[in-house]
């Protein structure tokens, strides 16, 4: 598994368990607590995109040696 599958399945079971927890509690103060946690799902989802980029093959233009031509 790459590092961007590992990455994205792991912040995925994140948010999905903070999802059920705040379903789950009728507390305010955890409602918010999970609320300030969330407004990272941006950055994390940025995140993801440039593990994405790096893992990317990278296109490099190569160069074929002509043969017959010595």
């Amino acid at each position: 598994m790459s590092d961007y599958n590992q990455y994205v399945t792991a912040i995925n079971k994140i948010f999905d368990y903070l999802s059920k927890m705040k379903a789950g509690w009728n507390s305010l103060d955890n409602h918010n607590y999970i609320e300030s946690i969330e407004e990272y799902r941006q950055a994390v989802a940025n995140v993801a995109q440039l593990i994405k980029k790096s893992n990317s093959p990278k296109q490099t233009a190569e160069t074929m040696e002509v043969l017959g031509n010595d």
